[in-house]
């Protein structure tokens, strides 16, 4: 069940119309695949990939037919990345359930991954125009460099916050800039207007990143829905502890204890607070790109998203 239907505004009730679709697609999927991807679906999910496609294009020309199966195809890149995800991190489960690799091993899961990441490239090409399947292929090529580079570093403690910046522009930045991009295009909007929603997206990525790496530290597993720590765990440094000031030596696995007791160094020290400060910053950079447009309803909802970014508590 989609959260928050409400958040989209005037989108809202299209959205849902994206959900059943997906849905659909997947239950005309062989057995052998779809049952993982109806599981991950099922467990929820924020939408707001396919959301800011609709919402980019409502601040131009809207047809719902021409954009659906775009933001299907954004929602199920999405997918894919966190199949995968999944198996490189070792994950066992995602949104308090288990995840595909943890259910039916890891080569399972990239297979099923790979299958959907074709599903998506398929339903781009539904919309009729190339420019769209270029769009999302160049942001699929960019997560897949990113988190080839983030496998070099790991257990790299002392990365600094300009290569944790790249790599949450790979991880997160580049397909919300590419969803607004898309809706932008679908939605018939030109040079200045398509170009700051592009931004506007980019900006609103490394945002809602930021704000995550915050509740990987200061949320419970109930709320978000896996393990807290998640990512010192999986030996990756993340602003937060950066922030903390807590010093880790380099090149090595932390055991249980050494991860809880860095969680709790980082809770009570300013590194969160801090690291919010500056998601809130990129929030405020993403609203700012919105001045070009008209003011509509979609906007105005954009607008909202900038807070919400930053607020959430899952």
């Amino acid at each position: 069940m989609t959260e928050g239907l409400a958040l989209f505004g005037p989108v809202a009730q299209d959205l849902a119309r994206v959900e059943a679709e997906l849905n659909s697609e997947i239950n005309r999927d062989p057995p052998e695949v779809a049952g993982s991807m109806a599981d991950l679906f099922a467990a929820g999910g924020k939408r707001i990939r396919p959301a800011l496609v609709l919402l980019s294009a409502s601040c131009g020309d809207y047809d719902l037919a021409r954009l659906l199966p775009a933001a299907m195809a954004v929602e199920m890149t999405h997918a894919a990345t966190l199949v995968h995800d999944d198996v490189i991190d070792r994950s066992a489960t995602r949104r308090g359930r288990p995840t595909v690799a943890a259910r039916m091993g890891d080569e399972p899961a990239i297979v099923i991954g790979d299958f959907y990441f074709a599903k998506a490239y398929e339903l781009a090409a539904r919309t009729g125009i190339a420019e769209v399947v270029d769009i999302l292929a160049r942001a699929v090529m960019d997560i897949c460099a990113g988190e080839v580079r983030q496998q070099s570093i790991r257990y790299r403690y002392s990365t600094d916050v300009a290569e944790y910046m790249r790599r949450i522009e790979a991880k997160t930045a580049t397909l919300l800039a590419a969803c607004c991009e898309i809706g932008a295009l679908l939605g018939g909007l030109v040079d200045a207007r398509r170009e700051a929603l592009r931004a506007y997206g980019h900006e609103l990525g490394l945002a809602f990143q930021i704000a995550d790496d915050v509740l990987d530290y200061t949320a419970t597993e109930v709320e978000v829905g896996k393990p807290i720590g998640h990512d010192i765990v999986d030996g990756f440094a993340t602003l937060p502890l950066m922030l903390a000031s807590v010093r880790i030596d380099d090149d090595r696995r932390l055991s249980e204890r050494e991860a809880r007791d860095i969680v709790d160094a980082v809770r009570t020290s300013d590194g969160p607070q801090r690291a919010l400060e500056i998601a809130r910053d990129h929030a405020r950079a993403a609203r700012d790109q919105l001045g070009v447009l008209d003011g509509s309803e979609g906007s105005s909802t954009l607008v909202a998203l900038t807070d919400y970014v930053v607020t959430r508590k899952f």
